[in-house]
Protein backbone atom coordinates (compact mmCIF):
# COMPACT_ATOMS: atom_id res chain seq x y z
CA UNK A 1 0.00 0.00 0.00
CA UNK A 2 1.20 3.88 -0.77
CA UNK A 3 1.71 5.62 1.71
CA UNK A 4 -0.57 8.23 1.46
CA UNK A 5 -3.43 5.09 1.15
CA UNK A 6 -1.67 3.78 4.29
CA UNK A 7 -1.91 6.90 6.25
CA UNK A 8 -5.92 7.46 5.56
CA UNK A 9 -6.58 3.80 6.14
CA UNK A 10 -4.31 4.17 9.63
CA UNK A 11 -5.98 6.95 10.19
CA UNK A 12 -9.57 5.87 9.35
CA UNK A 13 -9.36 2.77 11.39
CA UNK A 14 -7.96 4.63 14.68
CA UNK A 15 -10.72 7.55 14.44
CA UNK A 16 -13.46 5.16 13.70
CA UNK A 17 -12.30 3.43 17.12
CA UNK A 18 -12.66 6.60 18.93
CA UNK A 19 -16.36 7.48 17.72
CA UNK A 20 -17.27 3.86 18.52
CA UNK A 21 -16.12 4.37 21.94
CA UNK A 22 -17.61 7.72 22.13
CA UNK A 23 -21.13 6.15 20.54
CA UNK A 24 -20.82 3.34 23.31
CA UNK A 25 -20.04 5.44 26.67
CA UNK A 26 -22.62 8.05 26.22
CA UNK A 27 -22.49 8.20 30.63
CA UNK A 28 -18.88 8.59 30.83
CA UNK A 29 -17.50 11.80 32.36
CA UNK A 30 -16.75 14.38 29.62
CA UNK A 31 -13.20 14.54 30.35
CA UNK A 32 -12.32 11.00 29.24
CA UNK A 33 -14.95 11.51 26.29
CA UNK A 34 -12.79 14.67 25.40
CA UNK A 35 -9.63 12.61 25.35
CA UNK A 36 -11.14 10.15 23.10
CA UNK A 37 -12.36 12.62 20.99
CA UNK A 38 -8.97 13.98 20.43
CA UNK A 39 -6.44 11.17 20.52
CA UNK A 40 -9.56 10.24 17.28
CA UNK A 41 -8.27 14.02 15.70
CA UNK A 42 -4.86 13.82 16.35
CA UNK A 43 -4.95 10.37 14.30
CA UNK A 44 -5.40 12.13 11.21
CA UNK A 45 -2.57 14.66 12.02
CA UNK A 46 0.11 11.60 11.95
CA UNK A 47 1.77 10.33 8.84
CA UNK A 48 1.50 7.06 9.40
CA UNK A 49 2.79 6.45 5.62
CA UNK A 50 5.80 7.80 6.27
CA UNK A 51 7.02 6.81 10.08
CA UNK A 52 8.90 3.29 9.88
CA UNK A 53 10.65 1.94 12.68
CA UNK A 54 13.20 -1.12 12.22
CA UNK A 55 12.23 -3.66 14.30
CA UNK A 56 15.60 -6.16 14.66
CA UNK A 57 14.47 -10.24 15.05
CA UNK A 58 15.92 -10.53 17.85
CA UNK A 59 14.07 -8.22 19.68
CA UNK A 60 11.78 -9.79 22.34
CA UNK A 61 8.63 -7.65 20.74
CA UNK A 62 9.38 -9.44 17.08
CA UNK A 63 7.39 -12.55 17.65
CA UNK A 64 4.43 -10.12 18.45
CA UNK A 65 4.29 -8.03 15.80
CA UNK A 66 4.69 -11.38 13.22
CA UNK A 67 1.85 -12.61 14.76
CA UNK A 68 0.34 -9.21 14.68
CA UNK A 69 0.66 -9.94 10.90
CA UNK A 70 2.84 -6.32 10.65
CA UNK A 71 1.75 -4.53 7.26
CA UNK A 72 5.47 -2.85 6.64
CA UNK A 73 8.44 -4.57 5.63
CA UNK A 74 11.78 -3.98 4.91
CA UNK A 75 11.23 -2.42 0.71
CA UNK A 76 13.59 -4.07 -1.71
CA UNK A 77 16.02 -1.47 -3.47
CA UNK A 78 16.58 -3.26 -6.45
CA UNK A 79 13.05 -4.12 -7.62
CA UNK A 80 11.54 -3.17 -10.74
CA UNK A 81 10.27 0.24 -11.11
CA UNK A 82 6.74 0.67 -11.32
CA UNK A 83 4.04 3.37 -11.36
CA UNK A 84 2.62 4.61 -8.24
CA UNK A 85 -0.83 4.48 -8.68
CA UNK A 86 -1.62 6.44 -5.43
CA UNK A 87 -0.30 9.56 -6.92
CA UNK A 88 -3.73 10.89 -8.38
CA UNK A 89 -4.66 10.53 -4.35
CA UNK A 90 -1.96 12.41 -3.25
CA UNK A 91 -2.69 15.38 -5.31
CA UNK A 92 -6.64 15.20 -4.75
CA UNK A 93 -5.27 15.36 -0.78
CA UNK A 94 -3.00 18.21 -1.43
CA UNK A 95 -5.50 19.89 -2.69
CA UNK A 96 -7.74 19.58 0.12
CA UNK A 97 -5.83 20.53 2.49
CA UNK A 98 -4.88 24.12 0.63
CA UNK A 99 -9.15 25.10 0.36
CA UNK A 100 -8.90 24.00 4.13
CA UNK A 101 -6.03 26.20 4.75
CA UNK A 102 -7.99 28.69 2.85
CA UNK A 103 -11.01 27.93 5.07
CA UNK A 104 -8.95 28.62 8.25
CA UNK A 105 -7.06 31.89 7.41
CA UNK A 106 -10.62 33.16 6.67
CA UNK A 107 -11.41 32.17 10.08
CA UNK A 108 -8.94 33.25 11.66
CA UNK A 109 -9.27 36.55 9.73
CA UNK A 110 -13.31 37.14 10.65
CA UNK A 111 -12.36 36.37 14.60
CA UNK A 112 -9.80 38.85 14.72
CA UNK A 113 -12.37 41.12 13.17
CA UNK A 114 -14.90 40.21 15.66
CA UNK A 115 -12.37 40.84 18.61
CA UNK A 116 -11.21 43.99 17.39
CA UNK A 117 -14.71 45.20 17.13
CA UNK A 118 -15.45 44.21 20.63
CA UNK A 119 -12.77 46.03 21.75
CA UNK A 120 -13.61 49.09 20.04
CA UNK A 121 -16.51 49.18 22.32
CA UNK A 122 -15.23 47.34 25.25
CA UNK A 123 -14.14 48.56 28.82
CA UNK A 124 -11.98 47.27 31.28
CA UNK A 125 -14.26 45.13 34.03
CA UNK A 126 -11.58 44.09 36.71
CA UNK A 127 -13.80 45.26 39.48
CA UNK A 128 -15.73 42.19 38.75
CA UNK A 129 -13.09 40.14 40.04
CA UNK A 130 -14.54 40.64 43.75
CA UNK A 131 -17.58 38.55 42.48
CA UNK A 132 -14.90 35.57 41.94
CA UNK A 133 -13.53 32.66 44.38
CA UNK A 134 -10.15 32.60 45.53
CA UNK A 135 -8.45 30.42 42.59
CA UNK A 136 -10.29 32.13 39.93
CA UNK A 137 -9.85 35.58 40.62
CA UNK A 138 -5.85 34.99 40.54
CA UNK A 139 -6.00 33.74 37.03
CA UNK A 140 -4.43 35.68 34.66
CA UNK A 141 -6.53 37.33 32.07
CA UNK A 142 -7.98 40.48 30.97
CA UNK A 143 -11.94 41.31 31.64
CA UNK A 144 -13.12 43.10 29.20
CA UNK A 145 -16.92 44.91 29.28
CA UNK A 146 -18.86 44.84 25.49
CA UNK A 147 -21.17 47.65 25.44
CA UNK A 148 -24.17 46.92 23.52
CA UNK A 149 -23.90 43.11 23.79
CA UNK A 150 -24.74 39.81 25.15
CA UNK A 151 -21.54 37.90 25.04
CA UNK A 152 -19.96 35.83 26.84
CA UNK A 153 -16.83 34.34 25.43
CA UNK A 154 -12.62 34.12 26.26
CA UNK A 155 -10.02 34.17 23.63
CA UNK A 156 -6.21 34.27 23.44
CA UNK A 157 -3.72 32.20 24.42
CA UNK A 158 -0.62 34.04 25.65
CA UNK A 159 -3.03 36.76 26.49
CA UNK A 160 -6.46 35.70 27.65
CA UNK A 161 -8.60 38.17 27.75
CA UNK A 162 -12.31 37.21 28.92
CA UNK A 163 -15.59 39.69 27.12
CA UNK A 164 -18.67 39.90 29.02
CA UNK A 165 -21.52 41.63 26.99
CA UNK A 166 -23.52 44.50 29.53
CA UNK A 167 -26.69 43.17 28.59
CA UNK A 168 -26.56 40.57 31.20
CA UNK A 169 -27.87 40.63 34.76
CA UNK A 170 -25.84 40.51 37.93
CA UNK A 171 -26.28 37.10 38.13
CA UNK A 172 -25.61 35.94 34.82
CA UNK A 173 -22.16 38.21 34.66
CA UNK A 174 -20.96 36.32 37.83
CA UNK A 175 -22.16 32.87 36.14
CA UNK A 176 -20.59 34.01 32.32
CA UNK A 177 -17.50 35.23 34.54
CA UNK A 178 -16.96 31.73 36.36
CA UNK A 179 -17.47 29.92 32.94
CA UNK A 180 -14.88 31.86 31.20
CA UNK A 181 -12.37 32.25 33.55
CA UNK A 182 -12.35 28.40 34.19
CA UNK A 183 -11.95 27.82 30.54
CA UNK A 184 -9.12 30.38 30.63
CA UNK A 185 -7.94 28.36 33.27
CA UNK A 186 -7.82 24.83 31.83
CA UNK A 187 -6.47 26.43 28.48
CA UNK A 188 -9.48 25.71 26.68
CA UNK A 189 -9.00 28.41 23.58
CA UNK A 190 -6.14 26.52 22.55
CA UNK A 191 -7.45 23.31 22.40
CA UNK A 192 -10.65 25.31 20.30
CA UNK A 193 -8.14 26.18 17.85
CA UNK A 194 -6.00 23.14 17.43
CA UNK A 195 -9.72 21.57 17.06
CA UNK A 196 -10.87 24.04 14.49
CA UNK A 197 -7.74 23.87 12.45
CA UNK A 198 -8.01 19.79 12.00
CA UNK A 199 -11.52 20.49 11.24
CA UNK A 200 -10.67 22.70 8.49
CA UNK A 201 -7.96 20.57 7.27
CA UNK A 202 -10.48 17.87 6.84
CA UNK A 203 -13.12 19.39 5.44
CA UNK A 204 -14.81 16.65 3.49
CA UNK A 205 -14.50 14.41 6.25
CA UNK A 206 -17.72 13.47 8.33
CA UNK A 207 -16.04 11.41 11.18
CA UNK A 208 -13.27 14.36 11.74
CA UNK A 209 -16.56 16.87 11.92
CA UNK A 210 -17.85 14.50 14.30
CA UNK A 211 -15.28 14.10 16.85
CA UNK A 212 -14.56 17.48 16.25
CA UNK A 213 -18.31 18.43 17.75
CA UNK A 214 -17.99 15.81 20.43
CA UNK A 215 -14.46 17.70 21.78
CA UNK A 216 -16.21 20.93 21.24
CA UNK A 217 -19.07 19.69 23.72
CA UNK A 218 -17.10 18.38 26.18
CA UNK A 219 -15.18 21.16 26.22
CA UNK A 220 -18.15 22.93 27.56
CA UNK A 221 -19.35 20.12 29.55
CA UNK A 222 -16.48 19.68 31.50
CA UNK A 223 -16.40 23.17 32.20
CA UNK A 224 -20.44 23.46 33.37
CA UNK A 225 -19.60 20.71 35.46
CA UNK A 226 -16.74 22.44 36.92
CA UNK A 227 -18.88 25.49 37.72
CA UNK A 228 -22.31 23.54 38.93
CA UNK A 229 -19.58 22.19 41.70
CA UNK A 230 -18.80 25.72 42.41
CA UNK A 231 -22.37 27.83 42.16
CA UNK A 232 -24.69 25.01 42.94
CA UNK A 233 -25.89 22.80 40.45
CA UNK A 234 -29.75 23.50 40.35
CA UNK A 235 -28.40 27.41 40.34
CA UNK A 236 -26.20 27.04 37.77
CA UNK A 237 -28.62 24.60 35.93
CA UNK A 238 -31.17 27.54 35.82
CA UNK A 239 -28.94 30.40 35.26
CA UNK A 240 -27.22 28.89 32.34
CA UNK A 241 -30.77 27.78 30.81
CA UNK A 242 -31.53 31.74 30.85
CA UNK A 243 -28.31 32.70 29.48
CA UNK A 244 -28.25 30.50 26.89
CA UNK A 245 -31.41 31.70 25.36
CA UNK A 246 -30.23 34.90 24.75
CA UNK A 247 -27.04 34.04 23.71
CA UNK A 248 -25.38 35.56 20.98
CA UNK A 249 -23.39 34.10 17.67
CA UNK A 250 -20.74 31.32 18.70
CA UNK A 251 -17.21 32.90 17.22
CA UNK A 252 -15.95 32.48 14.04
CA UNK A 253 -13.88 29.23 15.13
CA UNK A 254 -16.31 27.87 17.24
CA UNK A 255 -18.96 28.44 14.74
CA UNK A 256 -16.67 26.58 11.90
CA UNK A 257 -16.84 23.29 13.99
CA UNK A 258 -20.78 23.10 13.38
CA UNK A 259 -21.90 23.10 16.96
CA UNK A 260 -25.53 22.34 16.27
CA UNK A 261 -27.73 21.93 19.22
CA UNK A 262 -24.53 22.03 21.77
CA UNK A 263 -26.90 24.18 24.12
CA UNK A 264 -29.50 21.59 24.29
CA UNK A 265 -26.70 18.90 24.67
CA UNK A 266 -25.07 20.91 27.83
CA UNK A 267 -28.27 20.95 29.62
CA UNK A 268 -28.55 17.48 29.13
CA UNK A 269 -25.43 16.01 30.04
CA UNK A 270 -25.73 18.11 33.37
CA UNK A 271 -28.96 16.35 34.25
CA UNK A 272 -27.68 12.66 33.49
CA UNK A 273 -25.53 10.91 36.73
CA UNK A 274 -21.84 10.73 34.98
CA UNK A 275 -19.88 7.93 36.20
CA UNK A 276 -17.24 5.50 35.32
CA UNK A 277 -18.22 1.83 35.71
CA UNK A 278 -16.48 -1.75 35.39
CA UNK A 279 -17.82 -2.38 31.98
CA UNK A 280 -16.92 0.95 30.76
CA UNK A 281 -12.84 0.39 31.94
CA UNK A 282 -12.77 -2.86 30.05
CA UNK A 283 -14.60 -1.31 27.04
CA UNK A 284 -11.73 1.63 27.09
CA UNK A 285 -8.84 -0.70 27.83
CA UNK A 286 -10.03 -2.86 24.85
CA UNK A 287 -9.96 -0.13 22.49
CA UNK A 288 -6.99 1.17 23.92
CA UNK A 289 -5.48 -1.53 23.28
CA UNK A 290 -6.92 -2.44 19.67
CA UNK A 291 -5.70 1.43 18.51
CA UNK A 292 -2.18 0.90 20.13
CA UNK A 293 -1.37 -2.16 18.23
CA UNK A 294 -3.32 -0.85 14.83
CA UNK A 295 -0.77 2.13 15.27
CA UNK A 296 1.99 -0.31 15.76
CA UNK A 297 1.39 -2.00 13.16
CA UNK A 298 1.75 1.04 10.79
CA UNK A 299 4.88 2.36 12.08
CA UNK A 300 6.75 -0.97 12.79
CA UNK A 301 8.49 -3.05 10.32
CA UNK A 302 10.99 -6.19 10.91
CA UNK A 303 14.01 -6.15 9.62
CA UNK A 304 15.34 -9.26 7.89
CA UNK A 305 18.44 -10.52 9.19
CA UNK A 306 20.79 -11.87 6.77
CA UNK A 307 20.82 -15.15 8.54
CA UNK A 308 16.99 -15.25 7.15
CA UNK A 309 17.84 -14.51 3.51
CA UNK A 310 16.74 -16.86 0.76
CA UNK A 311 18.77 -19.30 0.68
CA UNK A 312 21.77 -18.85 -2.17
CA UNK A 313 21.41 -22.03 -4.24
CA UNK A 314 24.39 -23.98 -5.04
CA UNK A 315 27.48 -23.48 -2.60
CA UNK A 316 29.61 -20.80 -3.43
CA UNK A 317 33.49 -21.16 -3.45
CA UNK A 318 35.49 -20.11 -0.20
CA UNK A 319 37.17 -17.08 -1.98
CA UNK A 320 37.11 -13.12 -1.50
CA UNK A 321 34.92 -13.24 -4.47
CA UNK A 322 32.68 -15.95 -3.76
CA UNK A 323 32.28 -14.59 -0.39
CA UNK A 324 31.46 -11.08 -1.73
CA UNK A 325 28.72 -12.78 -4.26
CA UNK A 326 27.30 -14.26 -0.86
CA UNK A 327 27.39 -11.17 0.57
CA UNK A 328 25.60 -9.47 -2.64
CA UNK A 329 23.02 -12.15 -2.43
CA UNK A 330 21.97 -11.36 0.84
CA UNK A 331 21.59 -7.79 0.93
CA UNK A 332 19.73 -7.83 -2.28
CA UNK A 333 17.22 -10.56 -0.81
CA UNK A 334 16.68 -8.68 2.14
CA UNK A 335 16.61 -5.35 1.02
CA UNK A 336 19.77 -4.10 3.12
CA UNK A 337 20.43 -1.06 1.62
CA UNK A 338 23.34 -0.22 3.33
CA UNK A 339 25.25 -3.41 3.13
CA UNK A 340 24.62 -3.07 -0.75
CA UNK A 341 26.01 0.68 -0.70
CA UNK A 342 29.41 -0.60 0.84
CA UNK A 343 29.75 -3.48 -1.24
CA UNK A 344 28.94 -1.89 -4.70
CA UNK A 345 30.51 1.63 -3.36
CA UNK A 346 27.52 3.29 -4.22
CA UNK A 347 26.40 6.78 -2.47
CA UNK A 348 22.85 7.21 -3.95
CA UNK A 349 20.06 4.48 -4.57
CA UNK A 350 20.49 5.92 -8.06
CA UNK A 351 24.21 4.75 -8.63
CA UNK A 352 23.21 1.30 -7.39
CA UNK A 353 23.33 -1.07 -10.06
CA UNK A 354 23.04 -4.87 -9.39
CA UNK A 355 24.51 -7.82 -11.13
CA UNK A 356 21.17 -9.84 -10.30
CA UNK A 357 17.74 -9.80 -11.51
CA UNK A 358 15.71 -6.81 -10.76
CA UNK A 359 13.32 -8.69 -8.57
CA UNK A 360 14.58 -8.84 -4.61
CA UNK A 361 14.28 -11.01 -1.88
CA UNK A 362 14.30 -14.70 -4.58
CA UNK A 363 17.91 -14.36 -6.04
CA UNK A 364 20.14 -17.56 -6.31
CA UNK A 365 22.63 -18.92 -8.02
CA UNK A 366 22.30 -22.25 -9.98
CA UNK A 367 26.06 -22.29 -11.64
CA UNK A 368 29.68 -21.16 -10.98
CA UNK A 369 30.86 -20.77 -14.44
CA UNK A 370 34.62 -19.90 -13.91
CA UNK A 371 35.86 -19.26 -9.76
CA UNK A 372 39.51 -17.35 -9.33
CA UNK A 373 40.94 -15.85 -6.07
CA UNK A 374 39.31 -12.45 -7.42
CA UNK A 375 36.81 -12.69 -9.91
CA UNK A 376 33.78 -15.06 -10.22
CA UNK A 377 31.53 -15.51 -13.06
CA UNK A 378 28.08 -17.14 -12.44
CA UNK A 379 24.32 -17.74 -13.69
CA UNK A 380 21.78 -16.61 -11.25
CA UNK A 381 18.32 -17.12 -11.09
CA UNK A 382 15.45 -15.43 -10.14
CA UNK A 383 12.21 -17.60 -8.18
CA UNK A 384 9.88 -15.64 -8.78
CA UNK A 385 10.03 -15.43 -13.16
CA UNK A 386 12.31 -17.72 -13.62
CA UNK A 387 15.04 -15.77 -15.72
CA UNK A 388 18.20 -16.44 -15.53
CA UNK A 389 21.41 -14.02 -15.80
CA UNK A 390 25.04 -14.13 -16.40
CA UNK A 391 27.08 -12.08 -14.42
CA UNK A 392 30.74 -11.33 -13.16
CA UNK A 393 31.56 -9.57 -10.38
CA UNK A 394 35.78 -9.17 -9.24
CA UNK A 395 36.75 -7.58 -5.60
CA UNK A 396 39.40 -5.20 -5.47
CA UNK A 397 41.98 -7.88 -2.84
CA UNK A 398 41.64 -10.77 -0.58
CA UNK A 399 41.06 -8.24 2.44
CA UNK A 400 38.36 -6.57 0.88
CA UNK A 401 34.97 -7.49 0.16
CA UNK A 402 34.05 -4.10 -1.73
CA UNK A 403 32.89 -5.06 -5.66
CA UNK A 404 34.87 -2.64 -8.36
CA UNK A 405 33.88 -5.01 -11.49
CA UNK A 406 30.58 -6.10 -12.35
CA UNK A 407 28.19 -7.43 -15.31
CA UNK A 408 25.28 -8.85 -15.97
CA UNK A 409 23.64 -10.43 -19.04
CA UNK A 410 19.91 -12.09 -19.25
CA UNK A 411 19.40 -15.70 -20.78
CA UNK A 412 16.92 -16.96 -22.25
CA UNK A 413 14.43 -18.60 -19.88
Amino acid sequence: MSAVGETLATALFLSGLAACCLVLLPRTPPQIRFSVAVAGLAAWVVPWGWIHFALPSSSAAAPLVEWLGTTQSVAPLAAEPRVDASGALGYLLAAAFVVGLSLFVRDCLALRRCLRGWRARSRSGEHLRALLPRELAAVAAEIRIVEGSGVAAASGVLTPTVWLGDRHTEAQRKLSLIHELTHVRARDPAWVGLIAAVRRAYWWNPLVAYLARQAILMIESTCDHRCAAELGKDHYVSQLASLLLAATTPAPLVATIGTANVDVQRLRLLGQPLRVRARDVVLLVALAVTGTAAAALAVVERAVPVADAAPLGIELPATPAGSALASLLRAANAGDSTALAELLGAYTPQELRLPLPHTSGDARVVEVLRSEPLRIEYVVESRGSGARYVGAIAVADPASAKITELSTKLLAW
